[in-house]
């Protein structure tokens, strides 16, 4: 059996949903440097989910589904 590496692919700590229905995913980070490497935005279950803080106890990042991100335009 043959593995193949999955390009771009980010290591899911938990995700869940909230009582107001906003859907929540937790990846780790290592640091705050780790933090600001995450992207911006993921796509988990087919749903865009933003970046929108994180805990340095935990050494989590937090990406939410009611933070949208929006791309730049090129001039």
């Amino acid at each position: 059996m043959q593995a193949k590496a999955i390009e771009n692919a980010i290591t899911v700590r938990s995700a869940a949903t909230l009582p107001n229905g906003v859907k929540i995913v937790e990846l780790d980070v290592a640091d705050y440097v780790d933090f600001i490497r995450k992207p911006q935005a993921i796509e988990y279950d087919g749903e865009i989910y933003g970046r929108s803080g994180w805990n340095s106890d935990r050494h989590v990042a937090y990406y939410r589904s009611d933070v949208k991100p929006a791309l730049a335009a090129k001039w």
